[in-house]
């Protein structure tokens, strides 16, 4: 036989040998325990939907599942974790808006595409932001904040959020943006000094993540506007949204959700989505989730996907109206 006909018939059979091995592979499924990567600090709403992800994929497989929380750079030292691992199931993240897509929205210079180093295997969930005031503002819609904005039209009212480029300061450019108001941003290094300024009124008003301020509102330390999403919270059914209140096309919600290295076979993203989905269905899952402020919304691989490019889109578009640039490391 020909030389270079045995060399490619050796490399056929071993293409075929590769071949074979990873679909064994993918039909023995887990073989041993998963680790699911938490970006974040422990304690977090973020760390409540890792630990919640890894028990449902540990009953459904029958392997355990270990949580670690790796954060640092905002999510990046963990998401790299994961983003170099094998991408065999057994090494996943556990991460959503501000992790995934503020920073390709924001940031120059990452050294990690988020778009390219991770396949999304399924939604989780999300959470709203909720517009607070002081509890005695005179601010009680969104009509009196654009009022109030309008009338002081060269200096603006003031507003905090918990960092340059998060996910409460761009909720608060699309707001500007959608209402043609002026807004003057003072950032924080996080939440907990924000939400104590607005509480003694040094600052006009503020968006939040709702799961950081929901005990300040039922306590009567914060009033509640309206909510961003285009839905009314089951945490806050009286407070109306937005476009109740006049401000239309405005659905802002944060979310997470489950995702694997970009080489992920599609067959084991499809069942790692199907096992994640099933499991969320259950009223305890729910129940756990809605307690932690979050709206259960589980959804496949597809559709997850198609959130990260629409939303990529939609906030790199305001973020460049608003001349919000970050370097990375700077």
């Amino acid at each position: 036989m020909h030389r270079r006909t045995v060399l490619k018939a050796i490399a056929a059979a071993g293409a075929m040998a590769a071949a074979g091995t990873l679909r064994a592979a993918e039909t023995q499924f887990p073989s041993k325990p998963l680790r699911l990567i938490v970006p974040y600090p422990p304690g977090g709403v973020t760390d409540v939907a890792g630990r919640l992800a890894g028990e449902i994929l540990g009953k459904k497989f029958g392997q355990p599942v270990v949580v670690e929380n790796r954060p640092g750079a905002s999510g990046l030292i963990g998401s790299q974790q994961v983003a170099a691992a094998a991408p065999d199931g057994y090494t996943l993240l556990l991460n959503g808006l501000g992790g995934m897509v503020l920073p390709m929205a924001t940031v120059a210079g990452l050294p990690l595409d988020m778009s390219r180093a991770f396949v999304p295997i399924g939604q989780m969930a999300e959470f709203v932001n909720v517009l607070i005031v002081r509890a005695d503002s005179p601010i009680r819609s969104v009509d009196d904040l654009i009022a109030a904005a309008r009338s002081r039209s060269k200096e603006g009212l003031n507003y905090g959020s918990n960092g340059i480029g998060s996910s409460v300061h761009l909720t608060t450019a699309f707001f500007a943006q959608r209402t043609d108001t002026n807004l003057q941003h003072v950032p924080y290094k996080g939440s907990g000094e924000m939400l104590v300024d607005v509480v003694n009124g040094n600052l006009d008003f503020s968006f939040s993540n709702l799961p950081p301020v929901i005990g300040l509102i039922r306590k009567g330390s914060l009033r509640a506007i309206a909510v961003t999403s285009g839905y009314r919270s089951k945490q806050l059914p009286e407070v109306p949204t937005m476009a109740e209140q006049g401000v239309a096309d405005f659905d802002v919600t944060s979310w997470l959700g489950l995702y694997g290295p970009a080489a992920l076979p599609a067959a084991l993203v499809q069942r790692l989505s199907a096992a994640l989905q099933e499991g969320l269905t259950l009223d305890a899952s729910r129940e756990t989730l809605s307690a932690a402020g979050f709206e259960p919304k589980p959804a496949a691989a597809e559709a997850f996907a198609e959130l990260n490019r629409t939303e990529l889109a939609r906030w790199k578009e305001v973020a460049s109206r608003a001349h919000v640039t970050l370097k990375f490391g700077a």
